[in-house]
């Protein structure tokens, strides 16, 4: 998994977004003092379980994120543990 950095506000996610990969991004967004204002999901290629609980960690962080081109994926596993409305909503956490 990494991010690119692509407008100041916004970072592309790729990769895999999973138990193996999430500690080390999530590092590199809470150190960043500029924040994207937008990420976006749309060349994740795999989703776990530690992924969904990383954008909801995100969210928690900065609740006006905005969450670009979710995985099918990650959208079930968000509806499996009912928590779609933390991924998609702005401002709820």
């Amino acid at each position: 998994m990494s991010h690119s950095p692509l407008p100041s506000d916004l970072w592309q996610l790729t990769g895999e977004l999973t138990f193996s990969t999430v500690s080390d991004l999530l590092t590199a967004f809470l150190k960043n003092p500029q924040r994207p204002q937008q990420l976006d999901l749309q060349a994740v290629s795999r989703v776990d379980s530690a992924g969904l609980a990383f954008l909801i960690e995100i969210r928690r962080q900065q609740p006006n994120i905005i969450l670009l081109n979710l995985p099918p994926q990650l959208l079930k596993l968000a509806e499996i543990n009912n928590v779609v409305r933390l991924l998609t909503e702005v401002g709820q956490v």
